[in-house]
């Protein structure tokens, strides 16, 4: 490349809000880069990749090969991968091709460093202790901010990966947190989603969850606070007074349910019943009337029969939730799940995602009619912006589009009636 040429940089990113503040980071370690698009010709490609299932390590292989292609057309371009996908199969990665650096979780913040010559080699994830923290303006293009203030997890529940890409669980300093939230505020955001690989386990000494969401409301010009995920466990009543006594935080709470059956909880080495998550969710709706309740739920797990699936059916019926977001089982490598016996066929297992699909939109449409009956104000970043109308993510979780036209990164608060709904 010509000296007097700008960098040009392309950054792919997989999986959770954890990643994209990841890659935000990242970009932020190359200044004077332009960032383009990951199909477009590019010095420096970097995948941050994902292995939560099958389908996400497929997309960062796929990735992978795209980098390599450009790669053979020009071998003067760099490509790394990190991420959760890179951190479980390094070696499966080395193998694809001619890439250069293949880096850990722990160390990817410092990609930049390690590009222009900084010594390093591939960490053992498991001994990370401390909280990877370096500052960012920006978000790659976001209007809301995604902050991460956890990484890690302990949990081990027996179908999932993560714990072995991420290490144990660790978490940014409470002076760092706000730190960060007051620089993404000074850079015009006027929302952050807060969230880790388990966000519930943030702890800085005597400082949770609560204390954050607490201090951040008290930064002027920050409008909303949004809890990315909060397993059901975590979800404490300290922490929901704490969100109740917090008028700028979303009513809108996501719980990694992943089944209404005990027996399959019980085998997934998860560390509740549904009995502890249908009284948390009578006691989120005691506190927020309105809010929007969406579970994750997990189909086809090892061993789940027709009539246990049928109790996950039935306990989801019962709720008043907004939404479900529907995963069939993907068996992880290395995870206690993967060798159990009674693995359930995939077209059982896609059928029972169609079912519980299905239910969501139809709990989505419930939802929404019942938000016209409350008619609370919603509250927004304006995310798309037309000659006659805007549209946003609300507060509530719903996509609303206003009949006005408002700036990209503009807030916003109006009655429900005054909206029209985008429901897809």
């Amino acid at each position: 490349m010509n000296s007097s040429q700008k960098l040009k940089l392309a950054i792919a990113t997989l999986g959770c809000k954890t990643n994209y503040f990841e890659s935000a980071a990242i970009a932020e370690g190359f200044p004077n880069a332009e960032i383009v698009d990951f199909s477009e010709p590019a010095d420096i490609y970097i995948v941050n990749s994902c292995t939560v299932t099958n389908r996400t390590d497929y997309k960062s292989r796929n990735l992978i090969r795209k980098a390599l292609a450009q790669k053979a057309k020009n071998p003067q371009i760099k490509i790394v991968v990190t991420g959760c996908f890179a951190q479980r199969s390094a070696a499966e990665v080395a193998a694809l091709g001619d890439i250069d650096y293949i880096v850990d979780n722990q160390a990817k913040l410092d990609i930049a460093g390690i590009i222009q010559g900084d010594t390093y080699s591939f960490g053992d994830i498991m001994q990370a202790r401390d909280f990877a923290y370096k500052p960012i303006h920006s978000m790659l293009g976001h209007t809301r901010a995604f902050q991460k203030i956890q990484d890690g997890c302990d949990f081990y529940c027996s179908y999932c990966a993560v714990p072995y890409a991420r290490g144990h669980s660790r978490s940014a300093r409470f002076i760092e947190v706000l730190q960060q939230a007051q620089l993404f505020v000074e850079n015009g955001f006027r929302e952050i989603v807060l969230g880790g690989v388990n966000v519930g386990l943030f702890r800085d000494g005597d400082k949770g969850l609560g204390d954050v969401v607490k201090a951040m409301a008290e930064i002027p010009e920050l409008k909303l606070i949004r809890i990315s995920s909060l397993e059901p466990q975590l979800f404490t009543p300290e922490i929901l007074a704490a969100f109740k006594d917090t008028p700028k935080i979303c009513p809108h709470f996501h719980i990694p349910l992943q089944s209404g059956s005990d027996t399959i909880l019980k085998t997934m080495g998860r560390r509740y019943d549904t009995a502890l998550v249908q009284g948390l969710t009578r006691d989120i709706l005691r506190a927020f009337p309105d809010a929007a309740i969406g579970f994750d739920v997990i189909c086809g797990f090892p061993s789940e029969t027709q009539e246990l699936f049928e109790q996950t059916l039935a306990f989801l019926q019962s709720l008043p939730l907004a939404y479900l977001h529907v995963f069939s089982y993907s068996a992880r490598k290395q995870t206690p799940a993967a060798t159990l016996p009674d693995q359930v066929p995939g077209n059982i297992s896609s059928n029972r995602s169609r079912i519980l699909s299905a239910l969501s939109a139809k709990k989505k449409a419930q939802y929404a009619i019942h938000l016209r009956e409350l008619n609370p104000v919603l509250r927004g970043v304006i995310e798309q912006t037309h000659d006659n109308y805007s549209e946003s993510l609300s507060d509530h979780y719903l996509r609303v589009r206003l009949p006005q036209t408002l700036e990209i990164g503009d807030f916003f608060n109006a009655a429900t009636d005054e909206l029209e709904f985008v429901i897809d």
